[in-house]
């Protein structure tokens, strides 16, 4: 059986896609432009909605959308809220494995003040001014906005397995049909990686997912292990939409990347990185640009190989010399170091 992205690339699937168009709720109230392939993740979801083929997923429904990067899977997330909410749909639930991504997200939501929020300054759908509400469980929501709740995968397995006063229940998910929005979904399938879901977060997720037949789970990642047949096995129906680097890339809307190789170890690497990157700020200054003077030193495998990288550079800031430069300066053989001395 193929994955489901691969159904839409078929020549029939690719005429059908063409004809289907975007919502109003949609194209009205993003605040930024839908680039082509925005376009055709918004489009695969109306089309699976509206449309019988051979391979649509049963309900309750459960999709991935596996998208690179920086290619907008937040926007996405926000394009199918509005139009969810035209179908009927209040509640939604999101949540991730990490708290710095909640406040980015709650952000890109709710705070009309930062640049990247993702809505015009008023939200209308068929002719009505509707408001993105955060809320802590659902017996706060109403029917005339659209609801959220914003929490970790971690702190929301921990709520529905040890039931306190006024966190959500299994039962809050009964009676209302709901959308859950998975960030960063690739934490989510230990589980299935490890053959038992008893207990595990995944277990959790699908459990509030078949609480209603109605119900909808949208996961979104950049990395969804392809190798391991277990993860493979479970994704085949789901994959709507693969979005990778590579086509990205391709298409010129990722970041440009340079790669500089040299002989040096690891003490000079550090060393010619720290002077590429002054090259850069001075660089960025003389012609105006704004520019953030940041190296990411990334180890390889464990947390303890990073701190001892961190007690490492913190050695070579301190002992740092103008002997160090002027090694570099005689011996890199990367022309755009050379040009910056």
């Amino acid at each position: 059986m193929a994955f489901l992205h691969e159904i839409f690339n078929n020549p029939f699937a690719r005429k059908a896609l063409a004809e289907v168009a975007l919502t109003n709720g949609i194209t009205d109230n993003l605040k930024f432009g839908i680039r082509p392939y925005q376009e055709e993740a918004f489009r695969r979801y109306l089309y699976t909605e509206q449309e019988d083929f051979d391979g649509k997923p049963k309900k309750p429904l459960h999709l991935l959308y596996n998208m690179a990067t920086g290619s907008g899977k937040t926007m996405v997330m926000g394009g199918l809220m509005l139009h969810l909410y035209e179908k009927g749909y209040r509640n939604f639930l999101f949540f991730v494995n990490s708290n710095n991504i909640i406040q980015k997200t709650k952000d890109n939501f709710l705070n009309p003040q930062t640049s990247k929020y993702l809505f015009q300054e008023k939200i209308v759908i068929n002719g009505k001014e509707v408001f993105l509400k955060q809320i802590d469980n659902f017996d706060e929501s109403d029917h005339e906005n659209i609801n959220i709740k914003f929490t970790t995968i971690q702190q929301l397995h921990i709520d529905l397995n040890n039931t306190k006063e006024n966190s959500i229940t299994y039962e809050d998910f009964q009676d209302k049909k709901m959308v859950l929005i998975a960030d960063e979904a690739h934490h989510l399938n230990s589980g299935t990686k490890s053959g038992n879901l008893f207990g595990s977060w995944e277990e959790t997720v699908l459990e509030i997912l078949h609480q209603n037949f109605e119900n909808i789970l949208l996961e979104f990642t950049a990395t969804l292990d392809y190798e391991s047949r277990e993860i493979t096995e479970k994704y085949k129906d789901k994959v709507l939409y693969k979005y990778d680097l590579a086509q990205f890339r391709t298409d010129k809307f990722s970041k440009e990347i340079n790669l500089v190789r040299s002989m040096y170890d690891e003490q000079e690497r550090i060393v010619q990185a720290l002077i590429l990157n002054l090259y850069r700020q001075e660089l960025a200054t003389i012609h105006h640009i704004n520019l953030k003077p940041v190296i990411l030193f990334k180890a390889k495998k464990t947390i303890k190989e990073s701190e001892q990288n961190k007690e490492n550079f913190h050695r070579l800031v301190d002992d740092f010399s103008e002997a160090m430069v002027e090694k570099i300066r005689k011996t890199s053989s990367v022309s755009v170091v050379q040009k910056g001395f």
